[in-house]
């Protein structure tokens, strides 16, 4: 009897521990500390980073089936998705680059149960890494994702260069480009889709319209969300049609 207890004792023990380290970022933090040498993470990836991603892990297993996923960052955060579609939530973290979107995607259980996922992201790696590294990892995305459920990535939305002397030539260089590159890259598969917001968003110079933006050039306003909003909404159900 005694060993009985002994033995039950030790399982539940185990089990205990199990479900701590999984609730926690344990895992995550040892990931990282880890990491071979050659496979650094990026510097983006932040203590911010890990927090949200807390977060987010929080909702996963509460997410709906049939739900619709958006995954991106500042510009998806500040969008509220339940005007796209319902159900549906937002996975978008502030500053997050295509790197960061590739080591959080297998924290995101839901996105097996999803009726449709939303990828939006790539400003922030303008600065950090070159267009075809940028389209390397968009392939690498696109691996990670169920091959059966529409997969809409939205392009890359313009900003407006006048507000920051760095980002001149941005719009009709590297963001001009990555979006032609992706739209390629997306009509390889049949369960991936592209859409832009980007040409009902610009003044007649190109640049992200000041009506569209919160001061800074780049984050939409509630009257560049709802543009941005109308889009996705089409976008999604032509991609549950087609597919």
């Amino acid at each position: 009897m005694k060993k009985r207890i002994a033995v039950a004792y030790l399982i539940g023990i185990h089990f205990f521990l199990v479900v701590v380290l999984l609730r926690s970022d344990f895992i995550i933090r040892v990931q990282r500390k880890f990491t071979p040498q050659q496979t650094v993470l990026p510097p983006e990836i932040t203590k911010y980073f890990y927090r949200i991603l807390r977060y987010h892990k929080r909702m996963d297993n509460n997410v709906p089936n049939g739900a619709i996923v958006f995954i991106g960052d500042s510009i998806t955060q500040g969008l509220c998705v339940s005007a796209v579609a319902s159900p549906s939530v937002n996975y978008g973290i502030g500053s997050d680059t295509t790197a960061g979107v590739l080591q959080r995607l297998p924290f995101y259980k839901s996105i097996k149960r999803a009726r449709a996922i939303v990828i939006a992201i790539g400003i922030n790696d303008i600065k950090r890494r070159s267009n075809d590294k940028i389209l390397e990892n968009y392939r690498f995305i696109i691996d990670q994702l169920p091959k059966t459920t529409p997969v809409i990535f939205s392009a890359v939305l313009p900003l407006d260069e006048e507000v920051r002397e760095e980002w001149k030539g941005y719009n009709q260089g590297y963001i001009k480009d990555l979006n032609s590159r992706l739209k390629h890259l997306v009509s390889e598969a049949e369960n991936l889709f592209f859409i832009d917001a980007g040409p009902l968003l610009v003044d007649e110079n190109g640049n992200l319209s000041d009506i569209y933006y919160d001061a800074d050039g780049l984050h939409l306003n509630s009257k560049g969300n709802t543009i941005w909003i109308n889009v996705l909404r089409k976008g999604l159900q032509a991609a549950q049609q087609e597919h």
